[in-house]
């Protein structure tokens, strides 16, 4: 058994993987218009709101090409809460 954490875009890391290659994706992607992280096009600061939802989709059609038929996918996403 493999084990192993991938950094990178997830763009380019999902479309170097083979096809039902993992079995467990686990993620918590950038709240829309939260945090800039420096990083030109990265998710989360895109203008719109549908241009967010739209990568997110992008992403999650690489992570099914790549995901094995028992395969399971854990994603953290939600609003922020803020108080005051």
């Amino acid at each position: 058994m493999t084990h192993c954490v991938l950094t990178g875009s997830a763009f380019d890391v999902l479309t170097r993987l083979p096809q039902h290659s993992v079995q467990t994706v686990v993620t918590s992607p950038p709240y829309w218009g939260v945090r800039d992280y420096g990083v030109r096009g990265q998710i989360g600061m895109e203008r719109f709101l549908a241009k967010y939802i739209s990568n997110i989709v992008g992403v999650f059609d690489k992570v099914r090409r790549v995901l094995r038929r028992d395969g399971t996918v854990w994603l953290n996403i939600g609003d922020v809460y803020a108080s005051g």
